[in-house]
């Protein structure tokens, strides 16, 4: 028994001894503690108190003593609020919308109708419309002139998906093989952009030839292509495309799909009826109406199949219903701005207008009026009218007189490829753009110095487009054709221009 106690008794004095050595050890030891600043809980982060921890031990303490230690996760702040800064509302103005007022977190940026921050809002929830609804503003920076570039006709043909029921002579076989539209379209539509540096591009119809693409692939490569010189680009539907088997809606969507093409589908009369506007400064100062003048009388049933696809030719009422009410709200709230419209097919005023030089429409065929060479050439028209190969519409002038009514200043069209000409008529300039391919008709400069539809030796294709200046205030200054280098740019044009 004794010797238990014996051991009892050493087994204490150890513990003791032990005990003593700890607390002895704690008195000797300096902690080396470090400020761990404060930091507030946010909406995206935890936050934390204010601790020291020490660099030799490890150990974390609420108090720069180091007298009370703490647990790591007893200095985490969870469940920070939302931070929010109030936004005043914003009046819309124009056509720049507006938005109603609103809490926004600092942090994450989620908006709140109210104060507190309980009722979550999307950005649309918040958006005061525009009074004036333009589809698309192309902004140039202030204190330059915009250039707009009109591209029209390319009018791709893909020889190999002809149709058993057509037909193709044997040097449009050859000519016009899949592998070819680099050579006969692209490269000059390149070089066009190139040597202008146009802000928008403006494509007035006929794209491709829609019989010669009924899988697609023209339409696509002629929209990657596009994209590709990066230039915002806004077509609109001429009497072609829409002959494809592919149909209307899906070419609409492989537009609405490329990343700098300005194109929107309504349900109007047509394919593509939509707005472009150019703004400087803050300031709206010319919109472009791209329209569809329709007559596709060869249209497919595909294209036929969403119900506002027609044959005929012409505006449809709901068009004109559409673009005057838009006009009117454009004289309310950007009254500044100038008015261009572009469609395909031209009206009946384009044949009055080109008889004051001798265009007889009567024969509509096979003229040979060069603008530039005449002694009565108005100052600013220009071009050639080489022929008229279709019947124009709005014979009884209703769209006409309603354009000059509204202060329409230009119409832009293209469809008569062998028409280059631009003249001021009763106000408006009418403008036929420069044919941009070698497929299909088109002009030749020839050795003896005509213009001629028709090759012969030595004869220069005339391929290019059509370059339209404008002044900060969005006014039409001085346009002219572009001339492809390779395709009449070698001639000697000083013979052509008056006064210049």
């Amino acid at each position: 028994m004794k010797r238990i106690r014996s051991y009892i008794s050493l087994l204490l004095s150890i513990l003791l001894l032990l005990g003593m050595s700890s607390c002895l050890s704690d008195l000797l030891h300096k902690h080396s503690a470090t400020k761990i600043e404060a930091t507030h809980a946010t909406c995206l982060e935890d936050g934390n108190i204010a601790y020291w921890s020490c660099s030799e031990c490890g150990k974390l303490f609420s108090d720069e003593g180091c007298e009370n230690e703490i647990d790591l996760s007893a200095t985490v702040l969870t469940n920070g609020k939302h931070e929010l800064a109030f936004v005043p509302q914003k009046e819309a103005e124009g056509h720049q919308n507006g938005y109603e007022q609103h809490w926004s977190c600092v942090h994450c940026e989620k908006q709140f109708s109210d104060e507190m921050g309980t009722i979550e809002v999307s950005a649309n929830d918040l958006v005061l419309p525009a009074p004036l609804n333009i589809d698309f503003i192309v902004e140039i920076e202030e204190g330059r002139n915009p250039i707009i570039l009109q591209i029209t006709d390319p009018q791709i043909i893909d020889a190999a998906q002809i149709r058993t029921s057509d037909s193709l002579a044997d040097w449009q076989k050859e000519k016009y093989q899949t592998d070819r539209a680099e050579q006969l379209c692209y490269q000059y539509i390149r070089e066009t952009v190139e040597e202008t540096h146009p802000d928008l591009i403006l494509l007035t119809g006929d794209l491709i030839f829609g019989q010669f693409d009924d899988n697609g692939t023209v339409w696509t490569d002629m929209v990657a292509f596009m994209d590709s010189l990066k230039v915002p680009w806004a077509p609109i539907f001429g009497n072609h495309e829409i002959e494809s088997k592919k149909g209307v809606n899906w070419q609409c969507q492989q537009l609405k799909n490329a990343k700098y093409c300005l194109f929107k589908q309504r349900n109007l009369t047509g394919n593509g009826n939509y707005t472009v506007g150019i703004e400087q400064g803050g300031k709206l100062t010319r919109v472009f109406f791209m329209l569809d003048s329709n007559g596709t009388g060869n249209a497919s049933l595909t294209s036929l199949m969403n119900g506002h696809t027609v044959k005929s030719q012409g505006f449809g009422e709901d068009q004109i219903r559409w673009y005057t009410d838009l006009i009117e709200q454009i004289k309310a709230f950007a009254p500044q701005a100038k008015l261009s419209f572009c469609f395909h097919i031209q009206l009946k005023a384009f044949l009055d207008a080109f008889a004051q030089y001798g265009f007889d429409s009567s024969t509509g065929r096979e003229t040979d009026i060069y603008i530039d060479r005449l002694a009565n050439r108005a100052e600013g028209d220009f071009g050639h009218i080489g022929w008229t190969r279709g019947q124009p519409w709005d014979n009884d002038y209703k769209v006409w007189n309603s354009l000059k009514d509204f202060g329409v200043d230009s119409v832009f069209v293209g469809h008569e490829h062998c028409n280059s000409a631009s003249i001021v008529y009763e106000g408006i300039r009418l403008q036929f753009g420069q044919k941009s391919s070698e497929y299909d008709t088109y002009n030749y400069l020839l050795p003896d110095g005509r213009i001629y539809s028709k090759t012969a030796t030595g004869a220069v294709p005339l391929i290019g487009g059509t370059v339209i200046p404008l002044s900060t205030d969005g006014s039409i200054t001085t346009p002219y054709i572009y001339y492809c280098k390779n395709a009449g740019g070698s001639a000697d044009w000083s013979q052509w221009v008056k006064n210049k």
